[in-house]
């Protein structure tokens, strides 16, 4: 071998040595930086005083039919010499519950395991999720979509008794739900009941946003969500039922309404929302919400409330149960209602009232601020409708109706020093409508409808009637009533009736129409329209009016023993000063004696009766005993001188009762008296004689007064007769072809004698010339005139040749 080829080999070998050497090193370093990371990376030496550790553990407890109630699951236990507990690290707890139907799960970093109690004590942080089994199935795959589903509680120090399946704790406590989220102190929770208690310290929320079902994207935009803060000395959660129970003194708080009483509970549905709230409590402790907002405050109390949400936390309706009671207080007025129960239903996208109902002893009543009118509305079920309401914007009431019989009540405002009127409208049911402003529009009254109207210092007005219709101011208050349907009406002695009425606030009338009839208790009147004064008392009747007088002692005059009656075209009377005016075309008549002017007015407590303007009456005259050709002797009623009769005259049989005609300007008769006044014009005339002058007194008697007169009929007993006719002023007596003029005539019933004096009585006579005296008398049976002249008197009879 050469040595240029040993030299070669002897590198090559030196290379070949270097490669091991490096290969072997390498080989070195890396077990020995494995060993470093094997070494760093292994546990900690067990303790002196571990016994056993091991990788996982995993227990569990079984119930009926071998359901698994709960598991208890670690990654890793250690169990430690001489001591009475294992260390559980990573610990997982999941209830199924006695059916299988929960998912509930406590979750831990560590625990201590009791061999002996089976206890387990977490001291670390300790997380709850309840949740069904069927959300847990289906939200395995999703983790962040179980906190939609679950309800979470975060806590310290809980201990788990491994047999009676009870987690609790003393410390803090904060949960969350799906519509809400809370925190107290202390915890105690059943897990084979699922049931969960917080001792003391309860704050929770209730979150309240816009509903997807709202009228519009912009509403729900509008309506940022709404926190109900809720807070109370205990809770009960029973997992099963879904029910919170709030143990006071509980309150319920948004950002305008507080609700306060002795326990609320929370119902949940089946995805944990908050579903139902129920308030109640006795004593101190009722249940009572209030509400301030910018125009008013409210405030409502019952032995219990209850609110219902839809599944995302907005309020859809309000039950209000046991003397329920509220008050609105507004910057106009305060509104009050009461009752024994009541429910609210809410458009959920606004919150605002869609309908109310109020059962049992229904109280309403509405006062006007500063001593203002009010109003009060009892029934025994009620229910009120309101259109929707937008966010932000209050909904307007439509319509509101008593669903049994209702009493409708108002009160004027009060007045300084007197009470104030009232008015009261009851019927079977009551309808309140309202206008496009939401304010009270018209009360419809249906079926046995009574009124009630009360006045200071007048009697009190009743009507009854069939149906009705208030017409109503914006302030609450009425303005007019009608009632239809056999209207009757009743103030004071003062009835009425009707078809139809119209009551008019401002003016206090009570108007009657369709053969309406006015009635007091000694007089009716039948007219078209008949209007009710009820201030002054006045009657105003209308369209042709027919009155009948049936009084025989209070009447205004009593011309007759039978009832007087009175048409015209009006009626004005008032049954406090019994005084009556009728007008246009006038005409009373009584037994034989009737009376027709422009206008008549009666004066009951005068007893006097005035009837002016083209008047015509017709008087029964009083038969009498005419003397005529035989008569012996004639006394003068004049004097105290008997004048001679001729011995030929004749002696006439008694006559019956004629009729008087008069005509005048105007008439005034005073039953008192027995006499009528006639002024204007006058003109009186029987079948034999007329009477004309400016001024002339009928004087009457009353037949039977002493017995019936000579010639009258029981028809007429006690009847007004006239006895005695008396002129002044110019006075104009005719009898066929005689006239006798004087300044005063006197006539006399019962002997048929005219007594002309005053001025220079003059008689003509057409066949047998004109005779004059002081005083001229004469008779209508004969053709006998006394002449009474300065140098005596005379008789002068004449005879009338027929031709």
């Amino acid at each position: 071998m050469l040595r240029s080829e040993a030299a070669r080999y002897a590198r090559w070998s030196a290379i070949v040595a270097l490669l091991l050497a490096s290969v072997t090193t390498l080989v070195y370093l890396q077990r020995g930086w494995r060993r470093h990371v094997e070494k760093k990376n292994a546990p900690p030496p067990a303790p002196v005083n571990v016994t056993r550790q091991s990788a996982g553990i995993n227990f569990k407890k079984y119930g009926e039919q071998n359901q698994t109630v709960f598991e208890v699951a670690a990654s890793k236990s250690t169990e430690f010499k001489g001591e009475d507990a294992n260390l559980l690290e990573d610990v997982r707890i999941t209830i199924y519950g006695k059916t299988g139907d929960r998912h509930d799960v406590i979750h831990t970093r560590s625990c201590q395991y009791g061999k002996g109690d089976g206890g387990i004590a977490c001291s670390g942080e300790v997380q709850i999720d309840l949740m069904t089994a069927a959300n847990a199935q289906r939200t395995a795959d999703h983790p962040e979509a179980a906190k939609a589903v679950a309800t979470r509680i975060e806590t310290r120090g809980v201990k788990f008794d491994r047999g009676s399946g009870l987690a609790q704790t003393d410390q803090k406590v904060t949960f969350a739900f799906p519509s809400g989220s809370g925190e107290a102190v202390g915890l105690e929770y059943q897990s084979e009941e699922g049931t969960v208690r917080l001792l003391r310290d309860v704050r929770f929320k209730l979150i309240q946003t816009a509903s997807n079902a709202a009228k519009s994207k912009a509403v729900r935009d509008q309506a940022p969500p709404q926190e109900v803060q809720i807070t109370g000395a205990s809770l009960d959660f029973a997992r099963d039922p879904r029910l919170m129970r709030l143990h006071g003194p509980a309150e319920a708080q948004t950002s305008t309404e507080r609700l306060t009483a002795g326990e609320i509970k929370l119902t949940l549905d089946r995805e944990f929302h908050a579903e139902t709230l129920v308030a109640s409590g006795s004593g101190e402790n009722r249940p009572v919400a209030t509400s301030q907002r910018t125009r008013d405050n409210m405030k409502l109390e019952a032995d219990t409330l209850t609110a219902h949400f839809s599944p995302n936390g907005a309020i859809t309706g309000l039950d209000a149960a046991g003397s329920v009671h509220g008050v609105r207080m507004g910057a106009a007025e305060q509104q009050e209602a009461s009752a024994e129960s009541g429910t609210v239903e809410l458009w959920p996208w606004a919150s605002q009232p869609r309908e109310v109902n109020l059962h049992g002893n229904v109280l309403l009543r509405t006062q006007a601020n500063n001593g203002g009118e009010s109003r009060m509305l009892r029934t025994n079920a009620f229910r009120m409708e309101f259109s929707g309401g937008e966010a932000g914007r209050s909904g307007k009431a439509e319509k509101a109706e008593t669903l049994e019989a209702g009493t409708m009540e108002w009160s004027d405002a009060a007045q300084a020093g007197a009470a104030p009127a009232k008015t009261k409208l009851q019927a079977d049911r009551l309808v309140l409508e309202f206008g496009a402003l939401g304010k009270a529009r018209q009360l419809q009254a249906m079926g046995n409808v009574q009124t009630e109207r009360a006045v200071p210092g007048r009697p009190v007005q009743t009507a009854t009637a069939r149906s009705g219709l208030a017409e109503l101011q914006a302030t609450g208050g009425w303005s007019q009533m009608d009632l239809d349907g056999e209207v009757k009406l009743n103030e004071g002695g003062r009835r009425g009736e009707g078809q139809h009425a119209v009551f008019a606030r401002a003016s206090q009338t009570a108007t009657l129409t369709g053969n309406a009839v006015a009635r007091d208790t000694a007089t009716e009147t039948h007219a078209p329209q008949i209007t009710f004064e009820q201030l002054t008392g006045d009657i105003r009747a209308e369209g042709g009016v027919r009155s009948t007088d049936f009084s025989s002692h209070a009447s205004a005059v009593q011309l007759a023993p039978a009832p007087a009656n009175i048409t015209a075209d009006a009626l004005q009377a008032n049954s406090k000063t019994g005084r009556a005016f009728y007008s246009g075309h006038a005409r009373l008549w009584q037994g034989d004696s009737v009376l027709e002017s422009e206008s008549i007015e009666l004066l009951r407590p005068a007893r006097v009766l005035n009837a002016v303007g083209n008047v015509r009456a017709v008087f029964p005259q009083a038969p009498g005993q005419s003397a005529g050709k035989g008569s012996s002797s004639r006394a003068d009623q004049q004097g105290s001188v008997l004048t001679p009769v001729p011995v030929n005259a004749p002696r006439t049989a008694p006559k019956k009762p004629q009729l008087w005609h008069a005509s005048a300007g105007s008439l005034s008769y005073y039953d008192a008296e027995n006499r009528a006044h006639l002024e204007q014009n006058v003109v009186v005339q029987s079948a034999e004689h007329r009477m004309r002058g400016p001024v002339l007194d009928l004087f009457f008697i009353r037949a039977g007064q002493n017995g019936p007169l000579p010639g009258s009929s029981s028809a007429t007993a006690g009847a007004q007769q006239i006895s005695r006719a008396v002129g002044t002023g110019g006075i104009i007596v005719e009898e066929g072809s005689r006239k006798a003029i004087a300044e005063r005539g006197e006539y006399l019933a019962a002997t048929g004698k005219f007594v002309m004096s005053g001025g220079n009585p003059t008689l003509y006579d057409a066949s047998a010339g004109t005779t004059t005296g002081r005083q001229l008398t004469f008779y209508l049976a004969d053709d006998t005139i006394i002449v009474d002249s300065e140098t005596g008197s005379r008789i002068v009879t004449k005879h009338r040749v027929q031709k």
